[in-house]
Order: structure tokens, then C-alpha cells, then sequence
């Protein structure tokens, strides 16, 4: 049996924060491939960029960002950053279970036993210590169902005339920000947190296709996030000892999600 002693469930952000520490003893697991998804799949609007950060991992992913102009205010771009992240993990990623599936969690003498199921079949993982990082919260899904009080999916948009369609229409159903340059836009419309993928989408393409004739030509949808913005009710809720729910997105950017990962690794 595999033995550790935090279990991070949920590769987000602040999760490769914590393995940016180094903190010994410590396994991610997350039944996707992305690093990060909350924010860099989401297209969730960020903030506050220019919030001093204590870590020095951190404020070198600053620095390089910085560099290529990709902080900007409310331009700011999120997405630039992964690839800096992914490679300042590229010594941690022994910390990291992607694609894997989480099928059981019961406890065990001082900890629990967690059975991982991924590609090469079932394994048991003994885990002092839980931290559930999903919006989901896959280890608890009855809190995980009543935590979540709304949702929303975000299109990218290219718009020659993106400044002017903010200007002049004003969707019945969504909002939309600039985006990182000036012939691009976000648009995000409300869904409901216990529909389908598909629905999700649906509705979005719905309040879309409703704008203004007039900006119809050349303004069409680039890309649809792959994952919805989830608003919690709440952001840490301790299930049991040392089994809790910590909300990775409550950061206004992912830069502060990795410093405060950093730091609670540290601790």
C-alpha cells in the first residue's frame, strides 16, 4: 500500500502551489489531465495581479509574465501562465495522479484508505490527512451538491468591433468583459449548476446567437471553456478530522492560488 501523508484532491492551482514547496510526502490526484483547470479552463475573471506574493517560486512566475506584458489590469492573461507553471512542476510530477479516478474513501487506523483507479487498474493509498480542492468536492458529493449556489460557462469571442458590441448590446441572458486584446471579448452566460455538460453549453449558444444583427458578421465564438465557473457557499468545511474542503478558486488569480499553496506547504 502507498502511504502519504496529505492527499490533495484536485490538481488545481493552488495544489501545484503545494507541490512547488516541496512539501514532503504529499500526492494530487485529479481525474483530468490539466494543471490548473480552474482557472486556465474556465476563463474565470481575474484580479489583483499586482498583490505582493511571499513565495519566491511565485513571484519568478510574476517576473516572467511580467516580461511578456501578459499583466494588464483587467487584461491579464491567465491562460500565458500554464506553461510556466508546467514547467516549474516538471521535478514534482512524481506528486501527481492524473487521470485517475477516486472509487472509495474509508477511514483506517490513524488516516484513511482512498482506492485509486486509473489506467493501470485499482490501487490503495493510506492518507493521514484529506483535502478536498474540487467544486465538486468528489470525497463528500452530497456537500459538494449543496455547496454550489450558481454556475456559469464563458465563450471566447473574436470581435473586430468587441469594444462597440459591448457598447450597444445588452444581452437578456449574460455579460461580457474585453478580453486580452482588442478584437476579443468574453461571453458568459448563467447555467444551472446541476445540468448536463451539453445543457450548459446549450444555453450559451442560445444567448449568443440572440445579439444584434448587426453583429453577426465577422463576431464569432474562437473557443468554449471546458469547465463552468462554480460560486460556492462555502470555502473551507472540515468534514471530520483531518478531512477537509478547501475551495482552490476563492483566489482572485491564479498566481495567488500557487503563492498561497506555496506558503501552506511551507507551514
Amino acid at each position: 500500500m502507498v502511504t502519504c501523508d496529505t492527499l490533495v484532491i484536485g490538481a488545481g492551482c493552488w495544489s501545484a502551489g503545494v507541490a512547488l514547496s516541496g512539501r514532503g510526502s504529499t500526492v494530487i490526484v485529479d481525474r483530468g489531465a490539466i494543471v490548473g483547470a480552474e482557472y486556465f479552463d474556465t476563463f474565470a475573471p481575474t484580479s489583483n495581479w499586482k498583490s505582493e506574493l511571499r513565495s519566491a517560486e511565485a513571484r519568478e512566475l510574476y517576473r516572467v509574465l511580467d516580461d511578456r506584458t501578459a499583466i494588464n489590469g483587467e487584461r491579464s492573461d491567465s491562460l500565458m501562465l500554464a506553461p510556466f507553471l508546467y514547467k516549474a512542476l516538471l521535478p514534482y510530477t512524481d506528486t501527481f495522479r492524473l487521470w485517475t479516478e477516486i472509487t472509495a474513501i474509508r477511514p483506517d487506523g490513524d488516516g484513511f484508505a482512498v482506492t485509486l483507479f486509473d489506467a493501470d487498474g485499482s490501487e490503495e493509498l493510506h492518507a493521514r490527512r484529506i483535502i478536498d480542492t474540487t467544486p465538486e468536492c468528489l470525497s463528500n458529493p452530497e456537500f459538494g451538491r449543496t455547496n454550489c449556489r450558481a454556475a456559469s460557462l464563458t465563450a471566447v469571442a473574436v470581435a473586430p468591433n468587441a469594444a462597440e458590441m459591448m457598447r450597444l448590446w445588452k444581452p437578456a441572458v449574460g455579460s461580457m468583459r474585453p478580453g486580452r486584446t482588442d478584437d476579443e471579448l468574453f461571453f458568459t452566460v448563467p447555467t444551472d449548476p446541476a445540468g448536463s455538460w451539453p445543457e450548459a453549453r446549450q444555453t450559451l449558444l442560445d444567448a449568443w446567437n440572440s445579439r444584434r444583427e448587426i453583429f453577426f458578421k465577422l463576431n464569432k465564438i474562437a473557443t468554449i471553456a471546458r469547465q463552468q465557473v462554480r460560486e460556492l457557499a462555502c470555502d473551507q468545511y472540515e468534514f471530520a478530522p483531518n478531512h477537509t474542503f478547501f475551495n482552490c478558486a476563492r483566489f482572485d488569480n491564479p498566481l495567488l492560488a500557487i503563492d498561497a499553496g506555496i506558503c501552506f506547504g511551507r507551514e
